[in-house]
């Protein structure tokens, strides 16, 4: 396979480091791999609303006879997020050969939620590194003193949805709880029992993770929580709010919980913190390995390779041809038969 993941790495977000490890995957398998438009190659991988169309249609130019491959991060509308995101990524899915989406609901919300995804497709979560984010290697020294239990939240977004000021409730409401901030929580409230470790790089953030207790997060809607699985590999069980595929991801390995049953969800992980380490760890390995994971993307793959395209090559090469005025043509069509449903669901 010859593949083209035209998107460059900026290390920041989940999926940022998924199409990092993806692109090594793919190398180390023995297929090549260009972030070039322009060069020559045989599948396109794009994720979400990330590749505009025009690019794809410059692809197509090049490789008439490519296969386009999909991955959903869910709605940029269930995020939040009120751009042209949402239309940017319906426009690539209406020539797309193959969708992935990260989880049920990811499939779900883009379908049925907020119709911005015409195509159908498999589901295969997100993997997690193992060997970085595990139960054994260094630990920190407790902040401010020794605290009977250590719960950390991590976030790189600052959107509203993260559910920051619910955690910064829970510590208001429980100081004998040390609260550990990963990532960004610009407005975090100055709590002797809250401490903000800011941005952490990927050596630093499985030491902090193995030295809580448990991952708290009340984030909204997410596709496929990557803070939820590296806490998991960790070994750390999971008090969550119950929305998006946090419980898909999760299953048995933590709680469900809001501001007001936080202590009580608490004490029960309290119990035998042992047994919740050892099954949350136990489900990233059998559920979330990444050459699992990767094998199932190859195998995906090569299938719509060996399948005709989904849109006919003469068809999508005459677009191609038509450069921006046919990039504007086609996602303006395509978006006027489903934004107003999109926009109803709101």
């Amino acid at each position: 396979m010859r593949a083209c993941i035209p998107i460059a790495f900026k290390p920041e977000g989940g999926g940022q480091y998924f199409l990092q490890a993806f692109r090594a995957h793919l190398e180390a398998a023995g297929h090549s791999v260009t972030a070039r438009v322009a060069d020559r190659y045989d599948v396109l991988f794009t994720n979400h609303w990330l590749v505009p169309l025009r690019a794809i249609l410059r692809g197509i130019r090049h490789n008439p006879h490519l296969r386009i491959v999909q991955r959903i991060d869910g709605s940029a509308t269930d995020y939040g997020r009120f751009g042209d995101a949402d239309q940017r990524q319906h426009e690539v899915n209406a020539l797309a050969d193959l969708t992935i989406f990260q989880s049920r609901y990811c499939r779900w919300s883009t379908r049925e939620k907020f119709p911005v995804i015409a195509q159908d497709g498999p589901v295969i979560h997100n993997p997690v590194d193992l060997r970085r984010f595990t139960p054994e290697g260094p630990t920190m020294d407790p902040i401010g003193g020794p605290a009977a239990t250590r719960v950390v939240a991590v976030s790189w977004s600052t959107n509203p949805k993260k559910g920051a000021a619910s955690v910064y409730e829970v510590a208001r409401r429980h100081p004998e709880v040390a609260f550990y901030l990963c990532g960004r929580f610009p407005d975090a409230p100055a709590l002797p029992n809250l401490h903000a470790l800011g941005v952490l790089d990927r050596d630093r953030l499985p030491v902090v993770l193995r030295s809580c207790h448990a991952l708290l997060t009340f984030s909204e809607n997410e596709a496929c929580p990557n803070h939820v699985l590296e806490a998991l590999a960790a070994g750390l069980p999971i008090l969550y709010a119950d929305s998006g595929a946090t419980r898909e991801v999760v299953a048995d390995c933590g709680l469900d919980v809001t501001i007001a049953t936080f202590g009580r969800r608490l004490d029960q992980l309290a119990s035998d913190w042992a047994a919740w380490t050892a099954r949350s760890r136990q489900r990233a390995i059998e559920q979330f390995d990444p050459e699992v994971i990767f094998a199932r993307y190859i195998t995906e793959i090569e299938a719509a390779r060996a399948r005709p395209p989904r849109v006919p090559d003469r068809t999508r090469f005459v677009w191609a041809l038509g450069g921006p005025a046919a990039a504007w043509w086609l996602g303006r069509r395509r978006w006027d038969e489903v934004g107003p449903r999109a926009e109803a669901a709101l």
